[in-house]
């Protein structure tokens, strides 16, 4: 069989943590070829060293040849990396950077032959560029709340998301409450939740692998966290648990994209940085349980977290703070609104032992694929090309 038409993925910066668009493109390439813009979601800069690190990064990949290739991934995946100023994008700084993002995009199309590709839009940056590559079908596939999120240029992102509700052909949304809003005037909006790569995780549980050595002196039990430092972690939780803990080890393994406001004079808090997706299993295999401390919050209201699965592919007792759709899994998590209240069902999840009850997480996470997802996300594209040719 060959291959399907080309796809032009606008999404956020490949490799710096594993999001549901990169996970949708790893699948995406095992039937068609894709062109992936690393963009980010507009944000005021800070003059923090991960801002200038993730600039120097950037400005790297401008200038090297190997801005459009990522080995390791697949021949059918092809990169663009246009350069954007982060300042308040009106006037000559919005047209730079739109002149980058369709230049880029273009040059690569036209190196890999990618004619008349389906464009599929994951952060609204994307809307400048929607009209201009020839495109045979448009897709928005929204993750967040985005005018929501910290220090973003919110007027500017509401404009951008407005137009792709306005234009875009399908919409995909990964949490309920996006569902209520985020209908366009062509489509309404579908329900595409996240999905776990089930087999990454769970093999590093069967059989239990070494201990890392980061982890292999920390006092027991360890409670731990996976995912971005950033403001929607709730720090009053995690210091409280700390505290209530004292004997036990926290660890959190994730990048600091924006200072993270923990104290640093809790004795039993375990930072490690940034682990890659590869090493990510046999690390958060040997937590005791596994914690989603969000704020509750306009964007917290949005979310749908990714590593929720991912803790339950590791049979995991998982702690969170209550989230609209973490209801499908009341029955195998524990959820508490306060910092006091988090500490009771951090105990009780301490207790969740029962060989069932981990199995019972296994099989809920074993159902909810990526591959599923894309098979879903492949039948109506299917479905809006045969529509658009009968037309």
């Amino acid at each position: 069989m060959g291959m399907k038409q080309p796809m032009v993925v606008v999404g956020d910066e490949w490799g710096l943590h594993p999001t549901s668009v990169q996970h949708l493109t790893r699948r995406l390439v095992q039937t068609r070829p894709v062109l992936y813009a690393n963009t980010f979601c507009h944000r005021r800069p800070s003059w923090s060293r991960d801002d200038a690190s993730r600039a120097w990064a950037k400005l790297r990949l401008w200038f090297s040849s190997n801005g459009n290739t990522h080995h390791g991934v697949s021949s059918n995946l092809h990169f663009c990396s246009p350069v954007s100023i982060p300042f308040l994008p009106v006037g000559p700084i919005r047209s730079w950077n739109k002149r980058q993002l369709i230049g880029g995009l273009r040059e690569q199309i036209k190196v890999n032959n990618f004619e008349n590709p389906i464009l599929f839009v994951a952060l609204p940056f994307g809307a400048e560029a929607v009209g201009r590559l020839g495109e045979r079908l448009l897709i928005y596939y929204v993750m967040d709340q985005y005018s929501a999120m910290p220090n973003v240029y919110a007027d500017y992102l509401e404009e951008l998301e407005q137009a792709m509700l306005s234009q875009a052909d399908l919409i995909f949304v990964t949490s309920r409450n996006l569902l209520q809003e985020k209908n366009g005037s062509k489509t309404p909006a579908v329900l595409l939740p996240h999905g776990v790569d089930f087999e990454h995780f769970h093999s590093a549980v069967q059989p239990l692998g070494e201990v890392p050595e980061e982890l292999r002196d920390l006092p027991r039990p360890i409670l731990g966290f996976h995912g971005v430092l950033a403001p929607w972690v709730d720090t009053e939780i995690l210091e409280r648990v700390c505290q209530a803990f004292s004997e036990a080890s926290i660890v959190l393994i994730g990048p600091e994209w924006i200072d993270f406001p923990v104290s640093k004079g809790l004795p039993n808090l375990h930072r490690l940085g940034m682990r890659t997706y590869a090493e990510l299993p046999r690390y958060a295999a040997h937590f005791d349980v596994g914690l989603i401390p969000f704020r509750q919050d306009r964007l917290t209201a949005y979310v749908n977290p990714l590593k929720l699965l991912e803790y339950l592919a590791l049979g995991l007792p998982v702690v969170s703070t209550p989230l609209p759709d973490l209801a499908p899994y009341a029955n195998v998590l524990y959820q508490a609104s306060t910092p006091d209240d988090f500490v009771d069902q951090v105990k009780v999840a301490l207790q969740d032992r029962e060989p069932k009850r981990r199995e019972q997480r296994f099989a809920l996470a074993a159902e909810e694929s990526w591959e599923a997802r894309v098979s879903t996300l492949e039948g109506y594209i299917e479905g809006a090309l045969r529509e658009r040719k009968s037309s």
